[in-house]
């Protein structure tokens, strides 16, 4: 396997997210999270571990595309969502994948775990080799629709 690897790790309290969910709720959701991430992460029976996997998993990706942003991030063009298999996957869009696309993005792996005090997650990034460093990126105004 030829071109460059990158890692991205993160971690986030459940409890944390689970207070930010009951204090916050409907505004915190719809700047984090699409509405397929909304719709999963209600469908579970402690939908607070299921977000904060995702957020953990949103910032590990951030972390592996090793950019340099302009204004706040636009989580929700960085979906965690499920494979035919039931593994976790990444789709991006908008702002964040054509940053992905300028960096020579080939493949993009997360890994999801939790348990009740914590939800942490990996992301491995492969690139084409010789890709190019990422650039700062200003953010649209308009989040895509989830």
């Amino acid at each position: 396997m030829t071109g460059s690897f990158a890692v991205g790790t993160d971690i986030v309290s459940v409890p944390r997210v689970a207070g930010l969910l009951a204090g916050g709720g409907e505004a915190f959701r719809r700047r984090w999270f699409t509405d397929r991430e909304i719709a999963y992460c209600e469908s579970k029976a402690q939908p607070g571990r299921h977000y904060a996997a995702r957020m953990a998993a949103k910032e590990a990706v951030a972390k592996a595309l090793e950019w340099e942003w302009d204004g706040p991030v636009i989580w929700r063009c960085i979906e965690i969502g499920h494979n035919a298999r039931g593994a976790a996957q990444a789709e991006l869009s908008g702002p964040v994948l054509e940053l992905a696309r300028a960096a020579g993005m080939r493949e993009l792996r997360v890994s999801l775990s939790h348990c009740d005090e914590y939800a942490t997650a990996v992301a491995i990034l492969h690139c084409d080799p010789g890709a190019v460093e990422p650039e700062a990126v200003e953010p649209e105004a308009v989040e895509p629709d989830g």
